[in-house]
């Protein structure tokens, strides 16, 4: 985790050097520094650099871009009055403060193929996404986002695919630039990963794919409704445990709960919760100022009824997400 951290912040690092050079189109020149102090052992990588002192006493560093090397990267070193200084010059052909018509080519076309493989992921994941075994088995909010972008990193790296490198070389626009790497790979694999979802919303805006996303994600759709849940850590209950909601005394069977709730918060975040009603989500009832109760109805082993007042009553209001847990 520490070398991916570090390899991260060094990309980004070498990304922010590149941005600051200095762009000159092949054959310009470009006045350095000017100072009326000392400017010595001037040296560059390509290209002329020339030091003259003026007149007035005013000392000029101006640096004189190769005619035959577009597309690349020059450094310039010097001293000013005894301190060492440095600077990047980016050489482009047809610079301009937009860019080079090169640079807008090879973006469109990394952009296009991000856009094609988005389309092509969110396809094929829609088929498990909406297979019922899948769905029966997982909490998709939290998977879905999971399966997406390792499938995508799989994908891009056993192709090759680091379209972010691309990316950065065609901004930078440099034809030596970043080779395929680990970071490149993960921020192609999000942005695909990303896309998809964003491709999916497309589809649904057209009709395309009508499927919008699982209730459990959107919440309570308004002020008039809210949430409940119940989730039970079996102690002396077997068996099927009745859930019940309403008016204190009435309280009607909403649901049921057959499992039990003892696993680690990890593993609920992506698979459903059997000792929980509903498994994921919430079940939906009337936002009110009158008192409601939820109540579970159990059996020990010797079929011994465990009637258990478990909240309430209590007014809800709206948009409420009631989130009860009890040992039974």
């Amino acid at each position: 985790m520490k070398s991916f951290v570090l390899a991260f912040v060094t990309f980004f690092w070498m990304l922010g050097s590149a941005f600051a050079a200095t762009i000159l189109e092949p054959s310009n020149s470009v006045v350095v520094v000017e100072t009326v102090g000392e400017i010595a052992n001037v040296t560059a990588s390509k290209g002329t650099a020339v030091v003259n002192m003026d007149e007035d006493g005013v000392t000029r560093l101006i640096f004189i871009a190769p005619n035959d090397i577009p597309q690349e990267l020059v450094e310039l070193s010097y001293q000013l009055d005894g301190e060492d200084q440095n600077t990047t010059f980016r050489i482009i052909d047809g610079a301009s403060v937009f860019g080079s018509n090169q640079t807008y080519d090879a973006s469109l076309k990394a952009l296009f193929i991000l856009f094609v493989l988005a389309i092509v992921v969110e396809s094929g994941l829609q088929l498990l996404f909406r297979w019922r075994p899948y769905l029966r088995t997982f909490n998709t909010s939290g998977t879905n986002a999971l399966i997406a972008f390792a499938f995508s990193w799989f994908f891009v790296a056993f192709f090759e695919l680091d379209i972010a490198s691309r990316l950065v070389n065609a901004y930078l626009g440099i034809s030596n630039g970043f080779d395929n790497s680990t970071v490149g790979y993960i921020l192609t694999a999000m942005i695909i990963a990303g896309g998809s979802a964003g491709v999916n919303r497309v589809f649904r805006a057209f009709g395309i794919r009508p499927l919008g996303p699982p209730a459990e994600v959107a919440g309570p759709k308004d002020d008039t409704t809210a949430w409940i849940s119940v989730t039970i850590a079996r102690n002396e209950a077997v068996g099927p445990i009745t859930v019940l909601y309403g008016e204190p005394g009435q309280e009607a069977v909403v649901g049921t709960v057959n499992g039990t709730s003892d696993r680690g918060w990890f593993s609920s975040l992506f698979l459903r919760n059997k000792g929980r009603f509903p498994e994921s989500g919430g079940y939906s009832v009337n936002a009110t100022t009158d008192q409601r109760a939820i109540r579970v109805f159990a059996q020990d082993k010797e079929g011994k009824p465990i009637p258990v007042l478990v909240w309430g009553p209590f007014a809800i209001g709206p948009r409420a997400i009631i989130d009860v847990v009890r040992k039974v």
